[in-house]
Formats: structure tokens, sequence, C-alpha cells
């Protein structure tokens, strides 16, 4: 057995074990599962409307430090091959989302070093962003609640360290690649540079999108609880596991991302089986938001092209 076809059977058997996991605890809480009935109208379309949003804060985000290198880049044009890059990497993990818009930047003359370069700036700041918005929601609990679970603690240091860390190592890249023994490695990026105004801009739409994902946990955990205060904690479960998302293990994390919620919401108090069903609310939703952002992306394009 090649090892390609080995890996592919590897991960099919890992998401099957959590899918079936899943399916147990479940099955298993009935009381939690029922719930659902708590989940209005307004919630669902509140939240739809925040994951739009955050849906193309993220796409602006991903756009930015492309446009110093294609300057005739389409906001919607990207914004679709964006989310057919994210269809086949469900089928293809990684591989399958970078070679579907790698291709549509090379033929509007982007290198691939280009690429990484750009790809590196985004989830650079996007996994910064989401460490100080874990660190803030962490203190701000911790002022309202007057105490904090410590793994929670540790979660969030880890976080901020891991930002300080990626921000240094961001920053003197460059600079390295000038080192002999470096030069073979990191020659292609040695280069390139960006500058601050671009940086303050990805990481603000960053901070807006995990802002809005925040929010979108917050009113799922604070419905299905039934209890005000739960907004900020609920909140707080997505800001700790939005760096899992950053790493793709299964075909769209599947499974992967619905029990480290469950789990790092069970740190918080809440049941493990309504930390699966907000995942998988969430994961539906921002879904949903895609295919409306895909929607409007169409009309625009089909408008544009008859005029």
């Amino acid at each position: 057995m090649n090892h390609p076809s080995a890996r592919r059977w590897l991960i099919s058997a890992v998401v099957l074990v959590l899918l079936a996991a899943m399916v147990v605890q479940m099955s298993g809480s009935y009381q939690d599962v029922a719930y659902f009935h708590r989940l209005s109208a307004s919630i669902l379309i509140v939240t739809l409307f925040g994951q739009f949003l955050s849906q193309l804060l993220f796409n602006e985000a991903m756009l930015l430090p492309l446009r110093p290198y294609v300057k005739n880049l389409r906001y919607w044009e990207f914004f679709m091959v964006r989310t057919g890059g994210l269809f086949v990497g469900s089928i293809v993990p990684v591989a399958g989302n970078i070679a579907v818009r790698l291709a549509y930047l090379r033929r509007h003359g982007l290198t691939y070093s280009d690429f990484a370069w750009a790809t590196l700036v985004s989830n650079v700041l996007a996994f910064i962003a989401a460490a100080a918005l874990s660190a803030f929601a962490t203190v701000l609990l911790w002022i309202v609640a007057g105490t904090v679970p410590p793994l929670v603690l540790g979660l969030s240091a880890g976080g901020v360290v891991l930002s300080a860390a990626a921000s240094l190592g961001f920053h003197r890249l460059p600079r390295l690649a000038g080192y002999a023994r470096l030069r073979p490695w990191l020659s292609h990026v040695s280069g390139f540079e960006t500058s601050r105004r671009m940086i303050l801009g990805v990481f603000a739409l960053s901070l807006g999108r995990h802002g809005l994902n925040f929010m979108t946990f917050g009113l799922l955990y604070q419905s299905l609880s039934g209890l005000p205060g739960d907004f900020l904690t609920g909140g707080l479960v997505y800001a700790l596991t939005s760096p899992v998302r950053m790493i793709t293990i299964t075909p769209g994390n599947l499974g992967v991302n619905e029990w480290v919620v469950a789990i790092v919401g069970k740190v918080l108090d809440f049941d493990v089986t309504t930390g699966l069903i907000v995942a998988l609310l969430f994961r539906g939703i921002a879904l949903a938001a895609q295919a409306l952002g895909v929607l409007v992306g169409w009309a625009w394009l089909a408008h544009r092209s008859q005029h």
C-alpha cells in the first residue's frame, strides 16, 4: 500500500471514529439535544448575518496582502474562488484548497513565493488577533465571574506567548534569509517587505472576523443554556479553540473542531453535548453564510458583465 493511500485510509478512519463518538454522545443525552427548541428564528438570522459579515472580512483579510503583487484582483471573484477551494479542500485536505487559489492567482501573474508570503501574512496576523481576543475575553470573564479555570488561563496565556513568538519570527524572517546557513531555505522571502499599514489592516479585519465568530458562539451557547451570562463564556470557547481551525487534520476538520469545542466547553462548565451542538450549528451557519456570499458574488458579477 502506498503512503498517500494509507494516509487517506487513516484520515477516513479518524473521521468515522470521531463522528461515531459524536452520535453515541448525543444519543445518550436526549435532554441536552432537546434544547434545540430554544433556538429562535431571530437568533439564527442574527448569527447567519454575523457569519456573512465574517466571511466578507475574511475574504478582504486574505486579499489585502495579495494586492501589492496583483493589482486587478476582484473581490467577489476571489470570494467565489476561495469558496471553491474550501469545497475541494474538503475532499483533498490543505492541498486542494491551496491548489485552487494558486491556480487562479497564477493566471493573474502571481508567483508561488508571492502567494506563500501573502498567505503567511494573513495566517500569522489572524492567529495573533485570535490570541488577543482570547486574552481579552479571559480577563473580562475573570473580572465578571471572579475566577477562571487554570486550564483556561493556561490556554489563553499559551496563545499570547505563541502569538508573540509568531510575530517576532514573522518580522525577522526576511532578515534571517541573509544568513548563509538559512539562505537555501529562506531565500525566497528575503526580498519581501510588509508595510505597517497593511499589517494593521489585516489585523483589524482578522480581529473583526474573530469578533463576529465570538458573537455567534456566545449567542448559540446562551440560547441553548438559557443563561444570559453564558454569552461571554460561550464566546471564550470560540476564542480558545480558533487556532485549531487553522490546522487541517481531517477534511474540513470535521469531527476535530466539534470535539475540541466540546472539551474546552466542558472545562468552562458547559455540557459536552451542548458543545458538540454549538460546534455543529456554527459549521452549518458558516457554510450557509458562505453559500449566501457566493449567491451575492454571482449576482454582482452577472450584473457587471451586462454593463
